[in-house]
């Protein structure tokens, strides 16, 4: 993961740019990335697509630059995508064509790869029978503790730096709180500064281990709109929008 100030051309000026036809369904993106897969779905190359109408279009660019340089042919050269607020999957790297097309791509990368329920949670309960599955698309909001790392020993009665980031799909982090006691009790931490509503917001404060052994740390993020983590995982068979309050814990020696 990372915090990039990128630099390109909006997607949707683009667009409008090649003048697509009236009843345009979606636009289709290529990466050369490419590589053996399951035989039958046509997964060698690697390809994404997003509605015509989803206004997601209007904020993505294709970026050429990244912090001011160049893109470093890991991050995507000569040409990326870039989806603000959706999952990485989109960010389609090494982008070599764009195309629109009249139809629904139903290519590998999009079907059956990277679906999620569609339920409002994106998620049902283990063992439930097959539901309809649609696009992953919005990123859940998360936290995470960077420091002290899980197991780290730390000194009694001496307060401890605690660090992470927070982020969501771009309503932007209200607040981020930590609990020592297994969640009864929470308190707001220190929030760095907001530098988007795409960026990661950064977070820090003090605390301090008042008994020897072992402490379990929790933190969770709230975004502008109420949205949260939970206390257990949200479950899909893939796996994916995990948002469960993440836990570490260290020593107190």
């Amino acid at each position: 993961m990372g915090n990039a100030r990128w630099t390109g051309i909006r997607l949707r000026e683009l667009l409008r740019a090649a003048a697509p036809k009236a009843g345009s369904a979606q636009v289709q993106f290529q990466g050369l990335d490419s590589g053996a897969g399951p035989d039958g779905y046509g997964s060698n190359a690697f390809l994404k697509s997003l509605d015509f109408a989803n206004p997601v279009l209007d904020e993505s660019i294709v970026a050429y630059a990244m912090n001011g340089e160049p893109l470093p042919m890991l991050n995507g050269f000569p040409a990326r995508l870039v989806v603000p607020g959706w999952y990485a999957t989109y960010w389609v790297k090494h982008l070599s064509d764009i195309t629109v097309t009249d139809r629904v791509f139903e290519g590998f990368w999009m079907k059956p790869s990277y679906r999620i329920p569609e339920t409002p949670c994106g998620c049902v309960e283990p063992g439930t029978p097959p539901v309809r599955t649609v696009p992953i698309n919005r990123m859940t909001v998360r936290s995470f503790m960077a420091v002290p790392e899980r197991g780290a020993r730390v000194p009694i009665g001496q307060p401890v730096q605690l660090r992470g980031i927070a982020f969501d799909s771009g309503y932007g982090i209200r607040e981020v709180q930590l609990s020592d006691d297994g969640g009864v009790r929470w308190q707001r931490v220190d929030l760095g500064t907001d530098l988007g509503r795409y960026a990661f917001r950064a977070w820090s404060t003090q605390w301090t281990a008042t008994r020897p052994g072992a402490h379990t740390l929790m933190v969770r993020a709230f975004n502008r709109i109420g949205e949260s983590q939970g206390y257990e995982p949200l479950w899909n068979p893939a796996g994916y929008l995990r948002n469960v309050i993440e836990r570490v814990e260290v020593m107190a020696v």
